[in-house]
């Protein structure tokens, strides 16, 4: 029997958090644009009810929004950044700050909440990516995005940000100094988007936050200061141009380095450099682009076991509270299924069986079963768990967006 959800009462707290909202923005909106060097075009909704989407670059995207609008928006968030800390526990979680996009619940659970919301005429945001960018350009955006607005029957608005994926990569652990600018691209007005097809939306949404960084980059350079500019871009990239060896690039300070010698700096206009005339691929877009096709060649030709990784941080999500297994355990890929060393014990997850994989943070791993759980993987040194979601869908005979 299905497990039934209950339902929230969507306006509770809806008062204090406007109020909460507009008291923020009141006094901290300056120092928050210029903390974050970003310049935001201000507007003014001409539907009170509406569904703003936008690109997501960077944490600071919801709130580029809400400043731009003067306004309290309620955002589609993932569970795992309601149990972030206290705060987020408190002000996202039990004060229903945002929609939770639980990952072990049904879809349809999520839309309700999300038209329940927009009937009691509470802006509703959403990243139709999903996650924050891993490579610098926008993601891939579900067809299902565009059923749900033309359904919705209120307005829809589009949102770009530029230069916030410059700003503090998702890769990185630190932020540079340089620009980020956000816009409201258009709003659609319920009787125009009933016009449209869903997938005439869709493709509105795609075209109106479309942005490649590094192509922005190259026609309106910028540049971006700071301190150990690499550090930490191999939880992006994982393959290296020159051997083709899997989990053997290293970053320190502003350099990338592979076992095999290949050597690059990162520089402050985001693009690598060579002393040695060795650069392959100057940014991180072409040379993610890249290293996905050779991949998949790679999974899919293999035989036996493809990829194994130690220092496994093994947790196991019910209900929403999370219970930690293990802290040295290993993933291993095979060519149908991934399997998790934990405390000794083999758990084998055949790819046929499972709901979803997908990326979570930085570097983390969420692999989803078929049952109301789900496992979340940390890593105790920098890996990039892209190259397991990536494996997933080649594996499966998909392709990976």
């Amino acid at each position: 029997m299905p497990k039934q959800y209950k339902k929230k009462n969507v306006r509770r707290f809806y008062g204090f958090a406007k109020f909460f909202v507009r008291t923020v923005l009141f006094f901290g909106r300056n120092k928050i644009l210029k903390s974050y060097h970003a310049k935001v075009e201000p507007y003014t909704p001409k539907n009170d009810a509406f569904i703003i989407i936008g690109n997501h670059t960077d944490t600071m995207d919801p709130g580029y929004q809400m400043i731009s609008l003067d306004r309290y928006i309620r955002f589609v968030s993932a569970d795992f950044i309601v149990r972030h800390n206290f705060i987020t526990k408190l002000l996202l979680g039990k004060m229903d700050g945002v929609i939770v996009k639980n990952r072990s619940k049904p879809s349809d659970v999520l839309i309700d909440e999300i038209m329940e919301n927009l009937k009691a005429g509470i802006p509703v945001g959403l990243h139709a990516e999903g996650l924050i960018t891993t490579n610098g350009e926008t993601g891939f955006i579900s067809p299902n995005t565009g059923k749900l607005v033309k359904e919705s029957g209120v307005a829809l608005i589009t949102y770009r940000t530029v230069g916030g994926y410059l700003r503090r990569p998702r890769w990185a652990d630190t932020e540079r100094n340089g620009p980020v600018y956000g816009k409201v691209v258009h709003e659609y007005s319920p009787e125009e988007l009933q016009n449209y097809s869903v997938d005439e939306i869709n493709e509105i949404i795609r075209r109106d936050i479309y942005v490649n960084a590094f192509e922005q980059q190259k026609m309106h350079p910028e540049l971006y200061k700071g301190k150990n500019l690499a550090e930490f871009v191999e939880r992006t990239l994982y393959l290296c141009p020159k051997c083709k060896s899997v989990h053997t690039l290293h970053s320190h300070g502003d350099e990338l380095t592979c076992e095999c010698g290949y050597s690059l700096t990162y520089g402050e206009d985001c693009l690598f450099h060579s002393d040695k005339n060795e650069v392959i691929f100057d940014n991180i877009l072409s040379w993610d682009k890249w290293q996905r096709q050779e991949w998949r060649n790679i999974v899919q030709n293999a035989d036996g076991l493809i990829f194994s990784e130690n220092n496994q941080i093994v947790k196991k999500v019910q209900d929403g509270v999370s219970k930690e297994l293990c802290n040295n355990g290993t993933i291993y890929i095979y060519k149908d299924r991934f399997e998790l060393l934990i405390n000794g014990e083999t758990v084998a997850l055949p790819f046929k069986k499972l709901k979803r994989v997908q990326n979570a943070g930085k570097q983390n791993l969420i692999i989803i079963n078929t049952a109301d759980d789900y496992y979340f993987i940390e890593s105790s040194v920098p890996r990039s768990s892209d190259k397991f979601v990536a494996a997933w869908y080649y594996l499966t005979d998909r392709d990976y967006k």
